[in-house]
């Protein structure tokens, strides 16, 4: 009886602190999870209800835990290391399991289920995405989508994007890429600037007008047009107005400012109503690839799986 009633006390007392011990190690990943995804401890601290300096002392915690930094700080960033990578993935794991288990308690097994943060261009994002994302949520309730809107080109570990999507040409053999298929681009002016400065006949007439540039092309590329015998012509056209994103762009060429070459998703409804014209109409203009872009080396997610099908299938009618 005398040790029946000790061992009794002894896991009265070790019980809790073994709980304790768990729901310590889960507040560390849950600080250094927040502080990735909101991208400083003083967003985390303020999401999680925490002092910055809890926030600060339970990813440390988590670091001297684990034997090496797992951010590299400096006053204005914050990068991952390797093993700061590898704890993310792991940690985004932990806690999705957490949730699901806590708010959907015995629904489907084979459900997606999990968070995607995902990159893509502004106008495409906004334009061609955007509208289309309650689709997919219904579809799929468990589903949460991080999209983030940027032109450039996102280092996808350090900046801990799980899934890209870019525009343009294929990206180096480093990436896994997944082509989602093709965006067609349109050349056009506004009638006034028309007016003023004639139409182009054939491409090498852009020599003399303003060109609306795109600042993320590549430099002396050039704008590429194919004649009706196929042959191919690339002409480097110059202008007084360059920017880094397309309805940035169209603003000006509306404005008279120049000719632009965009995606026709762009100047669509512009051409539609008018505002704008065609030109050239007896030569193609580029095509520009749709890629999905994931980090090398790790299987994909099926929460990214279910987004790279949903985009083939609604935006360009095709398989990945």
């Amino acid at each position: 009886m005398l040790i029946w009633c000790y061992n009794k006390l002894c896991l009265e007392q070790i019980i809790p602190l073994w709980l304790q011990s768990i729901m310590d190690r889960f507040a560390e990943l849950e600080a250094f999870a927040a502080t990735i995804e909101l991208g400083s401890q003083a967003a985390a601290a303020t999401a999680l209800g925490l002092s910055r300096m809890a926030v600060s002392r339970l990813i440390r915690g988590l670091e001297e835990r684990i034997g090496e930094p797992l951010l590299i700080r400096t006053t204005r960033s914050q990068t991952l290391t390797e093993a700061g990578a590898r704890v993310r993935d792991t940690a985004r794991a932990v806690l999705d399991h957490y949730r699901d288990a806590v708010t959907r308690p015995g629904s489907g097994a084979g459900e997606v289920a999990g968070t995607l943060r995902v990159s893509v261009p502004v106008s495409f994002g906004w334009r061609q995405i955007a509208p289309r994302l309650p689709d997919l949520l219904a579809a799929h309730p468990r589903l949460r989508i991080d999209v983030v809107l940027l032109d450039r080109q996102v280092h996808l570990i350090d900046e801990a994007f799980d899934l890209a999507v870019r525009l343009g040409d294929q990206p180096t053999a480093e990436l896994a890429s997944t082509r989602l298929g093709l965006v067609e681009t349109v050349l056009c002016a506004t009638p006034a600037y028309i007016d003023r400065n004639g139409a182009p006949k054939r491409p090498n007439d852009l020599l003399t007008h303003d060109c609306l540039l795109y600042a993320y092309a590549k430099p002396g590329r050039g704008w590429v047009f194919r004649g009706p015998g196929g042959t191919e012509q690339r002409i480097r056209v110059t202008g007084r107005l360059t920017s880094n994103n397309g309805d940035a762009l169209l603003a000006a060429a509306l404005a008279g400012l120049g000719i632009i070459q965009q995606p026709r998703f762009i100047v669509e409804d512009d051409l539609k109503a008018g505002r704008l014209v065609p030109l050239l109409r007896g030569y193609k203009t580029r095509e520009l690839p749709a890629w999905a872009i994931e980090a090398p080396g790790r299987d994909r997610s099926p929460e990214a799986q279910v987004f790279i099908d949903f985009l083939a299938r609604t935006i360009f009618q095709s398989t990945p």
